[in-house]
């Protein structure tokens, strides 16, 4: 009997709280939950986005790396690259004036 009385208690209590007429508007809690839910969504596909192009520059530096020290590891004479072609002259033929030689 002593253990209904609190019981009791904590259920009228309970049951007054639930009939007070200040309940949320209906829409504005699909609106929060909504919002929350667009927030949530952004914040994983950046998250997802970040990764992605992590991994992939990742996978770009190894690829440079790699091929940089095979080059050095395979070529075990490693020749000086070639020189740059020097500038070519413009073309004289027409621009100058012919001499006249006297006989």
């Amino acid at each position: 009997m002593k253990t209904l009385i609190p019981v009791f208690f904590v259920a009228v209590f309970l049951s007054v709280l639930s009939c007070t007429p200040d309940l949320p508007d209906k829409k504005e809690l699909i609106e929060e939950i909504y919002s929350a839910r667009v927030d949530q969504a952004r914040i994983q596909k950046d998250a997802d986005c970040r990764q992605k192009q992590l991994e992939k520059a990742e996978a770009k530096v190894d690829s440079i790396l790699h091929s940089l020290l095979n080059a050095d590891l395979h070529d075990t004479l490693n020749f000086p690259s070639r020189p740059l072609k020097p500038h070519k002259p413009d073309h004289i033929i027409g621009t100058v004036e012919k001499f006249e030689v006297e006989q």
